[in-house]
C-alpha cells in the first residue's frame, strides 16, 4: 500500500444497493472487461444488485468467499484469502484482481461473525497478506450498520475511503501493528483436556518434539505429505518459541481420526502483533518459519495473554 505497492484497500459506506452499484460501476466495469479475475464475497441482494448491472458479463465473477470455509481466527481468513488468490488467479502481468467483501460475510454465521473486532483483525491482517498482489479489495457496509466501533474500524484499516464514486485518502489509517496493538487477537476457543501433553526447553528438545508430531499425525490418519508438512510446521513454531520466546514451554495436542490440534505455549511475549502474515522475501534467510507453518496448516491461530504467547495449529486430513 505504497507507491510501488499493487495492493489496494478500500471501503464504502452504502444506503441501498442501487447506492452501491453506482460507486463500484467503474471499477467493476474495468475490471470485468479487461478480464480481471472479480470475487465477490456479498450477501444474496447484493449479489442480485451486481448480476443485474453485468447482464450476461456476472458469469465471469466468482462469487463466494476466497478464505472459505471460515475459521474462528481472522489471522488465518486473511491469509487463505491470500493463498487461493495465488492459486486460482494467475494474477501479475496484466491481471489484477477485484474483491467485493461485505463484512456481513466475514467469518461465517455465527452470531459474533461480523462484530467489529472480528472484522478489524481480519482488515488489519488482510493489509499484510496481500502486499505485493496486484488485488483491489473493498469493504462494504451498509449505512444501517455503522455504529461507533464499525466507523473507528473502518477508518482504522482502510488507506482510502469512497466519498461519492470517489476514492480518497484515508486520514485516519493505521498501519497493521497499531491496530492490532490495540486490537488483539482473541483467544481460541476452548477445546478441554489435551489428549497428551508435553514440556520442551532449548534446541535439544526438538528431536523429541518432531518424533511426537510424526506419531500424533500419522495415528490421525493425515497422509504422509501432511505428516511430513505437519512436522516442519511444529519444528517451526517451537523453534520460534525457543530462539524467540521463552526459551521453554508446554506442547499440547487433541488428536482424532482426520483431525489434529496442536497448541504451543510459552511464558514469552510476541513482539509482533502479526508473526507469518506478511509473505516472506524470497531472499530472506530468517523470518520464513510462521509464514511457512500458515501454509501447512488448515488454521494457524496466535494471541499473548497474561500468562505468555499462544499459537494453535489445526490440520485435517
Amino acid at each position: 500500500m505504497t507507491a510501488t505497492d499493487p495492493f489496494r484497500h478500500l471501503a464504502v459506506v452504502y444506503h441501498d444497493a442501487d447506492d452501491l452499484i453506482a460507486t463500484l460501476t467503474p471499477l467493476l466495469d474495468v475490471a470485468v472487461t479487461r478480464g480481471d479475475l472479480v470475487w465477490a464475497a456479498v450477501d444474496e441482494p447484493l449479489r442480485e444488485a451486481v448480476e443485474r448491472h453485468l447482464g450476461v458479463r456476472a458469469r465471469e465473477v466468482v462469487f463466494g468467499e476466497p478464505a472459505f470455509p471460515y475459521s474462528y481466527s481472522g489471522q488465518t481468513t486473511a491469509a487463505r484469502r491470500a493463498e487461493r488468490l495465488r492459486e486460482l488467479g494467475e494474477l501479475g502481468g496484466d491481471r489484477a484482481a477485484l474483491i467485493l467483501s461485505d463484512s456481513t460475510t466475514v467469518g461465517g454465521s455465527g452470531p459474533d461473525s461480523s462484530a467489529p473486532d472480528y472484522w478489524s483483525v481480519v482488515d488489519a491482517s488482510c493489509n499484510l497478506a496481500l502486499t505485493g498482489l496486484p488485488v483491489t479489495l473493498i469493504c462494504l457496509c451498509a449505512a444501517a450498520d455503522v455504529s461507533d466501533d464499525t466507523d473507528r474500524y473502518l477508518h482504522w484499516n482502510h488507506p482510502e475511503l469512497f466519498v461519492g464514486t470517489t476514492a480518497s485518502p484515508n486520514p485516519r489509517y493505521r498501519s497493521p501493528d497499531q491496530v492490532l496493538a490495540s486490537v488483539p487477537a482473541p483467544p481460541a476457543p476452548p477445546l478441554g483436556p489435551p489428549s497428551e501433553q508435553a514440556t520442551f526447553a532449548g534446541a535439544s528438545g526438538l528431536r523429541g518434539v518432531r518424533v511426537a508430531t510424526r506419531r500424533h499425525g500419522e495415528e490421525a490418519g493425515l497422509s504422509d505429505e501432511q505428516v511430513d508438512g505437519l512436522v516442519l510446521a511444529i519444528g517451526e513454531l517451537v523453534s520460534n518459541s525457543v530462539e524467540h520466546g521463552a526459551g521453554h514451554g508446554t506442547l499440547s495436542w487433541w488428536t482424532r481420526p482426520g483431525r489434529i490440534v496442536a497448541q504451543i505455549h510459552d511464558v514469552g511475549h510476541m513482539g509482533s502483533t502479526t508473526p507469518g502474515l506478511r509473505r516472506p522475501d524470497v531472499r530472506s534467510a530468517r523470518g520464513r518459519g510462521v509464514w511457512l507453518a500458515r501454509q501447512l496448516s488448515d488454521v494457524l491461530h496466535i494471541w499473548s495473554g497474561a500468562d505468555g504467547t499462544h499459537v494453535r495449529l489445526e490440520l485435517g486430513a
